[in-house]
């Protein structure tokens, strides 16, 4: 019987793939234990939060899709490559994917139900302003993912979110998605109305004419001059 892919109908299945995601990751966790922070998760746990990625993609971003469910599959049949832990989460690269494979991906720390004491940063830029606290990085990262990632927690992680030292009311941040389907790109964002606001976002020459040159300079970016 074909399901209707009337919006009221869409919207359910989806709200349906987040229940089902939060019901397997809570499953998953108290029957096998969550492993020390610092610790390499286990194979197991990695091939279930990347099963998890994937059904919950292919779910929200059918069009965006570049993997085939059959390669994958196959994929993660085989022994996984090491890894590293990182701010974003467990970093996985293949060094030679098939074709329909994955080329790399990164399994939310959510998913593990763990998270490293010292985690490598995933992306290096220069370091300026101040780390925001975690009281307020919850309420920023909801508001970035609203507005950026369609609402979506598991587009991509949101890393090094900072607050300028020269004008505290601007922060930066950095997105970096979970599997191989944008790149990298980082935003700045302010309070308007007593609330945060992204302002700007993207993979280059982000804020220019909206941000201060004194706040993009601090965190070493720069504009092009006015002709």
């Amino acid at each position: 019987m074909a399901i209707s892919r009337s919006p009221k109908n869409i919207k359910s299945l989806r709200l349906l793939a987040g229940v089902s995601l939060s019901t397997l990751l809570v499953f998953a966790l108290t029957s096998c234990g969550a492993p020390s922070g610092d610790a390499r998760p286990s194979d197991s746990s990695l091939v279930t939060g990347i099963n998890l990625l994937v059904s919950s993609f292919d779910a929200n971003h059918p069009k965006l899709v570049t993997w085939k469910p059959s390669a994958v599959k196959a994929q993660l049949a085989q022994k996984l490559p090491v890894g590293i832990d990182t701010d974003a989460g467990w970093f996985l690269k293949w060094p030679s994917p098939k074709d329909g494979e994955l080329a790399q991906v990164i399994v939310p720390w959510t998913l593990l139900g763990q998270y490293p004491n010292a985690p490598l940063p995933y992306f290096n830029r220069p370091k300026g302003g101040n780390l925001v606290p975690q009281a307020t990085s919850g309420d920023l990262v909801k508001t970035i993912t609203e507005a950026e990632m369609m609402g979506d927690q598991y587009f991509a992680a949101v890393v090094d979110i900072r607050s300028s030292a020269v004008d505290p009311q601007w922060i930066i941040f950095t997105t970096v998605p979970y599997l191989p389907v944008t790149d990298i790109a980082y935003g700045f964002a302010t309070v308007k109305n007593k609330q945060w606001s992204v302002v700007d976002f993207g993979t280059a020459l982000v804020g220019c004419g909206l941000v201060p040159p004194k706040v993009e300079s601090e965190f070493g970016y720069t504009c092009p001059s006015a002709p």
